[in-house]
């Protein structure tokens, strides 16, 4: 048994050194989900934190992962995000993570170029979908697979190719816009 398997199995008997390893290794991953979705380094740390003790509280009930824990763990952060909006009866832009935006090496001017590319993908993020974003968030930043996503949006693998296939192409059409708003040739 692989040593992957090993620590799934362990942590499924709520062992606290297969739980910490598990933790750790997707802490980071869920943090930035997560700081993605509400962009307020506060409440990511909170929300994360609900995500774990979450885990916990189904695996005490005896429920866990039926494919990946991965897929599982951002499901539960998927349902946590979701429930904060609701408590809190408000929504956020979406900006991409800052580790897109980091400055790079190059010259000044080709940094400029980055930077305007990087705010105009992000505001063209903002005018996808919610399941939209997801996709693009997990598939793209997080490397899910289209299975994994697939379960943490409780969808057929085809419908998650169906909306990155969607969220693409809308991405693809709003960065061709020129500032204006209209494609060269579009009707108003």
């Amino acid at each position: 048994m692989s040593t992957e398997a090993q620590l799934l199995d362990q942590a499924r008997g709520f062992e606290p050194d297969a739980l910490r390893a598990l933790h750790n290794r997707l802490y980071e991953p869920v943090y930035r989900y997560v700081h993605f979705k509400v962009r307020d380094p506060q409440a990511s740390d909170d929300l994360t934190s609900e995500v774990f003790l979450r885990v916990l509280e189904a695996l005490k009930k005896g429920q866990m992962w039926k494919k990946t824990p991965d897929a599982w763990i951002f499901g539960i952060a998927r349902n946590v995000v979701a429930d904060h909006y609701r408590k809190n009866s408000r929504r956020t832009e979406v900006d991409l993570d800052e580790r897109l935006s980091a400055p790079g090496e190059g010259s000044p001017i080709r940094q400029v170029m980055i930077d305007e590319e990087h705010e105009e993908l992000s505001q063209a993020i903002t005018m996808l979908t919610d399941e939209q974003r997801d996709v693009i968030l997990l598939r793209f930043m997080e490397g899910l697979s289209i299975n994994e996503v697939a379960e943490v949006l409780n969808k057929t693998p085809g419908a998650v190719k169906g909306l990155q296939h969607r969220a693409l192409r809308a991405l693809s059409d709003a960065m061709q816009r020129p500032p204006g708003g209209q494609v060269a040739g579009e009707q108003p």
